[in-house]
């Protein structure tokens, strides 16, 4: 296992926020962390963006094909508390809608375990929110631990905005099609059903999905949406 200098040294070098995920995932992944979860905030000249890790695909595309980033009430907690806070305790530390509730019911139905919420600063008030999931109560991390983990999140995310700024990895071009395929696809809509609303053969959108991929770096509907969505490809699904 990697010690703490060693990970701050390979992040703060990353050459591409592809390399700079796979860093972060893997340290987290090694202390016990099974999920991660990254909200970029929108800033007047940066669109929001979302990044996940280790989050069932059933559970991805009901977040992001239903929107639940509207009434998830965890990313927005995280960023007006001075504290780190666990997903479990987020209803007894903010007064919370139906909707609210609805939706903590419902990821602890569907997410076992619990996860460690926090916020991450950047420049020009850039912030993102940090989510590390983990299924068994023993991988739970304690005050040292939460420390450490924040500690590689910020820098991370700074990380992540230089090469940002930089314009590394600009987002892929995707043709109308290519779009609409991928909006669908992201709501969690089978292929068969993608072929009749666009009143294309499925094989046409076997063949569009397979460019997506290609264009996206990714291999499976889910990296695709994910990734989609963290590049600015794709926004939110309702207005």
């Amino acid at each position: 296992m990697q010690d703490l200098d060693a990970t701050l040294a390979a992040i703060r070098s990353a050459p591409t926020r592809r390399k700079l995920w796979t860093l972060t995932i893997d340290y987290f992944e090694e202390r016990g962390i099974d999920r991660m979860s990254y909200h970029v905030a929108a800033t007047k000249t940066h669109e929001a963006g979302i990044v996940s890790h280790g989050f069932p695909d059933d559970w991805v595309c009901h977040y992001i094909g239903d929107d639940l980033i509207k009434i998830d009430p965890i990313p927005a907690l995280a960023a007006v508390l001075a504290e780190p806070f666990h997903w479990s305790e987020a209803a007894l530390l903010a007064e919370m809608t139906p909707e609210n509730m609805a939706y903590l019911d419902d990821m602890r139905e569907n997410l076992p375990g619990d996860g460690l919420a926090f916020t991450v600063f950047g420049p020009r008030m850039r912030n993102a929110y940090v989510g590390l999931g983990y299924t068994e109560p023993k991988q739970a991390p304690d005050s040292e631990t939460i420390l450490e983990f924040q500690t590689v999140a910020q820098m991370a995310h700074l990380r992540w905005c230089a090469l940002t700024d930089a314009g590394e990895e600009p987002p892929p071009r995707l043709s109308r099609r290519e779009h609409q395929v991928l909006e669908l696809a992201a709501q969690g809509k089978s292929n068969s059903v993608i072929a009749q609303l666009l009143n294309v053969s499925p094989h046409t959108v076997d063949t569009l999905l397979r460019r997506i991929y290609d264009k996206l770096g990714v291999a499976d509907r889910t990296s695709a949406s994910i990734k989609a969505i963290g590049s600015g490809l794709l926004q939110s699904s309702r207005s």
